[in-house]
């Protein structure tokens, strides 16, 4: 197909982001609806250049520095672009009809996702980087604007560790055309993978990319704009947030970190292991300790990105793969929790643990809205037959190999995942109503919607696994620099030391997920 296709991707939003401000302010919900039919359009154009895929797009535009407008589509970046159109359009769908400032707020959400769409989409360095930047204005103002009560500190945070992120991006962008030498630096993708960089340069660029990418993941300790950022964000925006902008920090450090700097990476990937278990650990502690719901799931998605990295870190075919498929059921997972979270929040006024209890009473509770929120809990906590449990049976086979002890830590950090997740379901859905607050109304369908979607997503992605996997078994597999000589050998695994599968189903799902072995 027409490589100008490949324009529309982000061109789409971009225009509805430009129309809607020209449009009354009165007809609120149809501002929504304008704004959700361009990125549910966005979707479906990725979706048709999955089955028909187009060439690379080449433009030049500012050949002096190098800038280019290199636009094209792999195995990495397609289901990244997939992901962050459905996710826009269900946390567009999840702001209320009434929503305030409608001709700013919905401008800036698609704004958000041209920049992110438009970062995965980036075959130039620099392009990137610029893609990158533009994500920070408007998610800042989205903050700012339309957070709660302390919106004002968490925004600066926010705006603080966001520029940290994007001028340690831009500065390791800029030393590979610096140290590579020659004329007018190139900064196609083409180029930064050949390589060619001295142990030092490559050193100091990798410690740039992970301070960027670990800011936008986060990572322990580069974390502390989250907890507050997804805390007094609206719903709609934390959504965005965790389900796709914070993908830039993985795509980046699986595109920048092991692909352009192999050599480094593996050098301080033992290093880089620790981090993802330490972040594991760290963000599951603190998830058992809030007592606010969106602080709870902040703390678990913190601990989640920690699994990624390991796998990163990892860098076998198997974990890569099962980095791939953690990031896209993570998005899927987190954006469904907030929405839960959303509308909880929205009918009791709260998201304070100690303040809610008996929401699955069947005449005055919450029960659909809880019963949802029980299936995203289990989804993080990889219960089988749900889209966390093949992502993270990949991460931890693919990277038992490379880091036994990273990896058995992160292990028994991804099983108090179950501890909180029982712990908040237990203190929110049981026990007695509180007859002085309690006469909420039930959710309309119209509002389920978001969250009934991301809740079939979930399901069918868990149980048919190859929806995380297929699209990017290829590109990881040649961005893998460890074999596994375990299973090259035959000898123990990871699997091998957990009891059988008691289930057809869940023993279909492990021998899905069994590591394709590098050639000798």
């Amino acid at each position: 197909m027409a490589p100008i296709l490949l324009l529309m991707l982000p061109g789409l939003p971009l225009l509805a982001g430009l129309l809607i401000p020209l449009l009354p302010e009165a007809a609120s919900a149809r501002l929504r609806l304008l704004a959700a039919l361009s990125t549910a359009a966005q979707l479906l154009l990725g979706l048709l250049l999955w089955r028909q895929p187009p060439a690379d797009l080449h433009l030049s535009w500012v050949a002096r520095l190098g800038l280019d407008l290199d636009l094209g589509l792999d195995g990495l970046s397609l289901p990244l672009v997939l992901l962050t159109a459905l996710v826009t359009t269900m946390a567009i769908l999840s702001a209320p009809d009434d929503q305030s400032r409608p001709r700013l707020f919905y401008p800036l959400m698609l704004a958000t996702n041209v920049g992110v769409v438009g970062a995965f989409l980036a075959q130039n360095a620099l392009l990137f980087v610029l893609a990158f930047e533009l994500v920070l204005i408007p998610t800042t103002l989205l903050v700012a604007i339309w957070g709660g009560p302390r919106r004002a500190g968490a925004a600066v945070r926010f705006l603080i560790f966001g520029a940290i992120s994007g001028l340690s991006l831009l500065a390791a962008v800029l030393a590979f055309g610096w140290f590579s030498g020659g004329g007018v630096p190139h900064f196609g993708f083409d180029a930064l993978a050949a390589g060619g960089l001295s142990p030092t340069a490559q050193a100091v660029i990798l410690a740039l990319l992970l301070l960027s990418f670990g800011i936008k993941l986060p990572i322990v300790p580069l974390h502390g704009w989250q907890p507050f950022s997804y805390g007094e964000a609206p719903t709609s925006v934390v959504m965005l947030l965790a389900g796709a902008v914070s993908k830039l920090g993985a795509y980046g450090l699986l595109r920048f970190g092991v692909g352009f700097l192999p050599d480094t990476w593996l050098a301080w990937s033992p290093w880089i292991a620790a981090a993802g278990a330490i972040s594991a650990v760290y963000g599951a502690l603190n998830a058992i300790a809030q007592s606010d719901i969106r602080r709870l799931m902040a703390y678990s998605s913190l601990g989640h990105m920690g699994l990624l990295v390991l796998a990163l870190a990892a860098a076998t075919p198997l974990s890569l793969q099962g980095a791939v498929a953690q990031i896209l059921a993570h998005g899927l997972i987190v954006a469904l929790l907030f929405a839960c979270v959303g509308l909880i929040e929205r009918r009791t006024g709260t998201t304070r643990i100690p303040e809610l209890s008996g929401l699955l009473n069947p005449l005055r509770g919450l029960p659909f809205t809880l019963g949802m929120l029980l299936l995203a809990l289990m989804a993080a906590a990889g219960i089988p037959g749900l889209s966390g449990f093949p992502a993270e049976l990949m991460v931890f086979e693919g990277s038992w190999t490379a880091f036994p002890r990273a990896t058995l830590v992160s292990l028994i950090a991804s099983g108090f995942t179950a501890v909180y997740a029982v712990r908040l379901f237990n203190r929110v859905g049981f026990g007695r109503l509180d007859n002085a607050r309690a006469d909420w109304q039930s959710t309309r369908w119209s509002e389920r919607f978001p969250a009934l979607v991301l809740t079939l997503l979930v399901i069918g992605c868990g149980l048919w696994p190859t929806v995380l996997t297929g699209w990017s078994e290829d590109t990881t597999a040649s961005l893998a620099l460890r074999r596994q000589p375990f299973l090259a050998a035959g000898g123990p695994t990871l699997a091998s030391a957990l009891p059988a599968p008691s289930t057809p189903a869940l023993a279909a799902v492990t021998l899905a997920a069994a590591p394709e072995v590098l050639p000798s």
